[in-house]
């Protein structure tokens, strides 16, 4: 038996797809599209900063990650307005946790002590005498008074790894007035913030060495 072929069958298959596939062409134009920008995003950077020289003591220091308090563990640049209610900016970011954007200066600024043969972050498989851990528990612009204001409040812990005593701890905080009152002076002013408790926390640890 000879089979025959349904030309017609294929030709209306074809233009059934031909026909979809305009549809969805059409559907697509037709759907709204998103031009909302990206968020504007901001560094946590403080610039040259000449730490404290210390003598070198040959010891190896790891800085470990930095954490966060909740409400400051994310890319969210918060503020308030009304006690105890905290807010966030919906166009602007930080470009990492703030947590984060610490470690590479707490390093740089270790390193610049010249106190120390290595410091080290993690994962670094190197074997360190000391650790040292900092909590970010507020990092947020204020409004509750005229001009506002930056308020960074961080704990440093210093662990001697060999016996995994803790050696000290300080809370440190600063606080630094706003030069306009939306992301960007919250940006410049969590800048300034982050230099001056630097300088107050670079110290603290070469008292421990």
């Amino acid at each position: 038996m000879i089979l025959g072929i349904n030309h017609d069958r294929g030709s209306n298959v074809g233009r059934l797809g031909g026909l979809l596939l305009a549809t969805l062409a059409l559907v697509g134009c037709l759907l709204p599209r998103d031009h909302t920008p990206p968020p504007q995003a901001y560094l946590l950077e403080i610039g040259d900063y000449a730490p404290p020289v210390g003598r070198s003591s040959g010891k190896t220091l790891l800085v470990a990650v930095p954490g966060a308090a909740p409400g400051f563990d994310s890319n969210r640049i918060a503020y308030i307005r009304e006690p105890p209610r905290l807010d966030y900016y919906n166009n602007s970011v930080w470009s990492d946790t703030p947590a984060r954007m610490l470690l590479p200066i707490l390093v740089r600024a270790f390193e610049n002590t010249g106190a120390f043969r290595a410091v080290v972050s993690p994962p670094s498989p190197v074997l360190a005498d000391l650790r040292v851990d900092v909590e970010v528990i507020r990092l947020v612009q204020e409004f509750m008074m005229q001009p506002g204001q930056v308020r960074l409040t961080a704990r440093l812990k210093i662990i001697d790894m060999k016996s995994g005593i803790v050696l000290n701890t300080q809370v440190f905080e600063a606080l630094e007035p706003v030069s306009s009152e939306d992301a960007t002076g919250a940006a410049r002013a969590a800048n300034a913030a982050v230099r001056k408790v630097l300088g107050e926390m670079v110290p603290f640890a070469l008292n421990h060495l």
